[in-house]
């Protein structure tokens, strides 16, 4: 599964280059690879399900907007290490590191030791996307994608789409604008790594001149699987990793809920906003848009 995480990177600029380094997951079997990866999973997901609004006003007629948008996830203390569950005999007295933690942690007992993978030692992840939207009379359809990408000799896909529809035009004299959405996104990296995501949001805006203050509420799900080959480690403590052999296995992110609040302001036909959504990973979204 070599350089698998590098497709936080690809979601059009470059985050870090991830997994440069040794193949981590190819030293985890299908019992220990959840709690390991699982807060890259969460990153991805929240990434992907960000930044799809910056407005709850949706054009009555017509409209037209291209979007760049960012993201800055900050990954807490608590995803950085998990416990692991060890064979008969050893004493799991310490955490080790997830994809996002420093050091891995080594275990003794009766069979010899246990290794498990160092970690990458980030705790903030940027991220970012383009993002098309067309709308009709008060109903908007967003796309996101990438080109065909390859990747040491895997390829990257990624596609999502949204849709949203505006409430408020159903309610005469409401002083604030009102709609709800909904986000699905895909993205593959060769055969190692497959996944999708589906987001369902309230959103709510006022304006103030060329100013518009926002915020809502998400509902977010994820599901992610993975396929690698484990390095059998003869030597191992632990009877499931001495000997190599396919590993598949499914994760899911660690993201249900998110509440965001921001504010943009709009100069002619551009568009810049920023907000903070307090998930599972907080994180900071913002974005330039051309609205036409």
């Amino acid at each position: 599964m070599k350089k698998v995480i590098m497709v936080l990177s690809l979601i059009l600029l470059f985050i870090t280059p991830i997994f440069s380094q040794q193949d981590q997951l190819s030293f985890l079997d299908e019992t220990q690879v959840g709690n390991f990866i699982q807060p890259f999973a969460t990153s991805l997901s929240e990434g992907l399900n960000s930044g799809s609004f910056y407005s709850a006003s949706i054009p009555s007629l017509l409209g037209f907007s291209i979007s760049f948008r960012g993201m800055y996830i900050m990954v807490p203390t608590d995803q950085l290490t998990f416990t692991p569950t060890l064979p008969s005999g050893y004493n799991a007295d310490k955490p080790t590191a997830t994809i996002w933690g420093d050091q891995g942690a080594v275990y003794s007992g009766p069979y010899g030791y246990i290794t498990y993978p160092t970690g990458l030692n980030q705790t903030s992840i940027p991220f970012a996307m383009p993002q098309i939207t067309g709308s009709f009379m008060g109903t908007e359809l967003m796309i996101r994608f990438l080109p065909k990408i390859t990747v040491s000799n895997n390829d990257v896909n990624y596609f999502g789409i949204g849709l949203r529809h505006s409430i408020s035009q159903y309610i005469p004299l409401i002083p604030v604008d009102v709609a709800v959405g909904v986000l699905y996104n895909k993205l593959n990296y060769g055969s190692i790594i497959s996944g999708n995501t589906f987001a369902i949001n309230g959103e709510v805006s006022k304006s103030f001149g060329l100013l518009t203050a926002y915020g809502g509420l998400q509902y977010e799900t994820s599901n992610f699987n993975l396929s690698y080959t484990l390095k059998g480690d003869p030597n191992s403590g632990d009877p499931a990793l001495r000997q190599s052999r396919d590993i598949s296995a499914s994760v899911s992110g660690k993201d249900n809920f998110r509440f965001l609040v921001g504010g943009s302001v709009k100069l002619g036909f551009l568009v810049i906003n920023a907000d903070y959504d307090l998930a599972s990973q907080p994180l900071f979204s913002g974005g330039l848009s051309f609205e036409f």
